[in-house]
């Protein structure tokens, strides 16, 4: 039997990576940051779905300078301060969805 490389395990794991669709990106972005999963995974399909490409940059860019920070929807929202309003509002309700 074979034995297969270390490098193309590496490969492999990145071709998979890079197939994440934009919702399993914010789920798992969220999840690092301390949301709880069953909320991650709802938050990160509905915004996927709502917010446009800018958008979704200003909240990866948000999440990603929380550094160890255990983040909630109210710690995403004050650190967006004055980012776009239409964000802001589509986090706080889908937030508000998910937490239910």
């Amino acid at each position: 039997m074979k034995r297969v490389a270390p490098i193309a395990v590496v490969f492999a794991a990145l071709a998979l990576a890079a197939c994440a669709t934009p919702a399993q990106r914010i789920t798992d972005r969220l999840q690092a940051a301390g949301v709880p999963g069953s909320q991650a995974r709802c938050m990160g399909n509905r915004l996927a779905a709502r917010l446009s490409v800018g958008q979704l940059a200003e909240l990866n860019r948000v999440v990603k300078s929380a550094g160890g920070e255990k983040l909630t929807v109210n710690r995403l929202v004050r650190r967006l301060g004055d980012a776009d309003p239409a964000l802001v509002a589509k986090l706080v309700e889908t937030g508000i969805v998910c937490a239910i």
